[in-house]
């Protein structure tokens, strides 16, 4: 019975993050991005100046992908790429204004869907299933 009830909450726990995602996914499509760009974009605005290796290795991408994706940004014209002032070999990401914009959008689309989310959980019980998620999540890590 106890294999049951686990496998039980490590399904909903899976159900719940694809719900979520499909959630944050119709959001985005809404932008024109994808889960990636959306992540992408959002890490350049928090770091103004990155580089693409940055970017790659934030998201775990190879070189040649995050090249793709940065070019997608790009023409979107949500970031520019510009020559570091300490070094011509260098190139600089910087979001536009648009792109400002957008992942301002971005973190709104996370803020309704995490309010949709909490809404569903009697606010008596929020803190003790932040707590809960948290020692799972801890216990996760130590173990991997």
């Amino acid at each position: 019975m106890v294999v049951q009830t686990q496998q039980n909450l490590m399904g909903l726990i899976y159900q719940l993050a694809q719900a979520e995602t499909q959630a944050l996914n119709q959001q985005l499509k809404q932008l024109n991005l994808n889960n990636e760009q959306a992540r992408a974009l959002n890490y350049i605005d928090q770091h103004p100046g990155t580089n693409q290796r940055a970017v790659g290795s934030y998201l775990g991408r190879q070189a040649a992908s995050t090249s793709n994706l940065i070019k997608r940004l790009l023409t979107q014209q949500l970031v520019v790429r510009q020559v570091a002032a300490d070094n011509d070999r260098e190139k600089q990401l910087h979001v536009t204004t648009a792109g400002e914009q957008v992942a301002q959008q971005i973190a709104a689309a996370f803020t309704t869907v995490n309010r949709q989310m909490m809404q569903a959980v009697p606010v008596d019980q929020q803190t003790q299933l932040s707590k809960t998620l948290k020692l799972i999540l801890q216990r996760l890590s130590r173990e991997s």
